[in-house]
């Protein structure tokens, strides 16, 4: 049997033929397990920005609540294992070896799955058997053609719409509304962020057709930030004041208030108290979003990768600073407009570090540094780890050091926070590396 490394190094290089966003080769490679998707409710959740706070939130809730609840995000930001868990247990590196092993064994033969697919595979297998009560599923792509498009839901979730995977999803708003809007099904409601009026008409008129209800925030239910970082929830049916959610930032209220719809929705199944509510919403944790990890200087990781996300981490930012200054390593994806991201970047930082990840579809440091206009003064460092050195070395205690651009960047730099502390001459040895 292989080891864990050789596992995940078999898992990341599947292919399965084109990324063609259909379903077939799902419903044979599950259909060889019994459907095991079928064997739990799930609350099914898409969107551009904003689906995996809220699926941390809800998973959090409905444990705190004593649910056995799973959850299943991507990408992940260090370990594998972060993608699949059930409560606060991951999925066991001995576990991937096994259900992986397993997998293949049935699937190799008849049906070749890409990399999300057979971890999507594995999710619901594992779930199945672990028995779980509930589900929370993330999209990974899209909706209508996700691998995740075949569980059966209690609710459906799309938590915002911009512009994020043209290639696949159109490049207008109400083409990628409409592939979100595939994990609406008859008979399930939908609950909706923060939308156009465009977008939310569209998605009110296919919830219509296909027999269900959609809800949406600023219509249905709303949510008004108070001081301290509270805010105060209202729907026909609740009214709650001061809740607190531990996650930073506005965008994340309005995420807490789509999970608290959500939770309205499926109160006949899974009732939920009030004080639950509260501790699941103060206590959940999410790595990569607005998170603190350290103070002189203050270092924050926000996975922030398309316009509408890097336009909240601004907000933010301005918000935060306090008049400091603030320095930024970013990286991006050749997929991503990262021309629009540096651009509204360049507002609010005072220095920034362009660097790259170990992945083969990362952009180019220098094509990045073209992008530039100039408001800020910026370095090339093509090694991440170098890169972050350098800029805590130069960094003063009063500093704001951004880690920001691609989930993946953040997942190299996380591991190094942890142990921190910069070598003597890193900054010299990263100014070496750059091109």
């Amino acid at each position: 049997m292989l080891t864990y490394a050789e596992t995940l190094e078999t898992i990341y290089n599947l292919r399965g033929g084109a990324i063609d966003l259909k379903l077939d080769r799902m419903e044979r490679a599950l259909s060889l397990f019994d459907n095991p998707q079928q064997t739990f409710p799930s609350v099914h959740i898409a969107g551009t920005n904003g689906k995996g706070s809220t699926a941390a939130m809800l998973h959090r809730i409905l444990s705190v609540a004593g649910y056995r609840t799973a959850l299943y995000t991507s990408p992940h930001l260090v370990s594998f294992t972060e993608r699949i868990r059930v409560g606060d247990e991951e999925i066991s590196p001995v576990e991937v070896v096994e259900l992986a092993q397993e997998i293949w064994d049935r699937t190799a033969a008849e049906v070749p799955l890409t990399f999300f697919e057979f971890v999507t595979v594995m999710a619901f297998v594992y779930f199945s058997r672990q028995r779980i009560e509930v589900a929370v599923v993330e999209v990974g792509l899209g909706g209508r053609l996700d691998a995740t498009n075949l569980v059966r839901p209690m609710v459906s979730v799309i938590t915002s719409i911009s512009r994020d995977h043209e290639a696949y999803l159109g490049s207008d708003l109400l083409s990628i509304a409409r592939e979100k809007a595939g994990i609406i099904k008859p008979g399930v409601p939908v609950i909706c962020g923060g939308l156009t009026q465009a977008v939310a008409a569209l998605l009110e008129n296919i919830a219509n057709s296909r027999n269900t209800t959609a809800f949406f925030l600023g219509g249905d239910f709303e949510f008004f930030l108070k001081n301290g970082g509270l805010f105060d929830y209202r729907s026909k049916q609740d009214c709650f004041s001061s809740l607190s959610v531990a996650l930073y930032g506005r965008h994340q209220r309005a995420n807490a208030a789509v999970a608290i719809r959500v939770l309205e929705a499926v109160r006949g199944m899974f009732p939920v108290a009030e004080t639950v509510l509260r501790q699941g919403l103060a206590s959940v944790v999410w790595p990569g979003r607005f998170e603190i990890m350290r103070e002189r200087p203050t270092v924050i990781l926000d996975g922030a990768h398309n316009g509408e996300g890097i336009k909240c981490l601004v907000e933010e930012i301005e918000s935060y600073r306090a008049g400091r200054k603030v320095k930024l390593l970013f990286a991006s994806m050749e997929d991503k407009d990262s021309r629009l991201m540096l651009h509204m970047l360049e507002e609010v930082v005072d220095e920034m570090v362009l660097t790259r990840v170990k992945m083969d579809r990362c952009a180019e440091p220098r094509r990045l540094a073209s992008y530039l206009t100039g408001n800020a003064s910026h370095r090339i460092i093509e090694d991440s780890g170098l890169a972050f050195s350098a800029l805590m070395e130069r960094a003063r205690p009063d500093d704001i050091v951004l880690v920001a651009g691609s989930l993946y960047l953040l997942g190299e730099v996380r591991p190094l926070l942890q142990k921190h502390s910069p070598t003597k001459g890193a900054a010299q040895m990263a100014e070496k590396s750059a091109p």
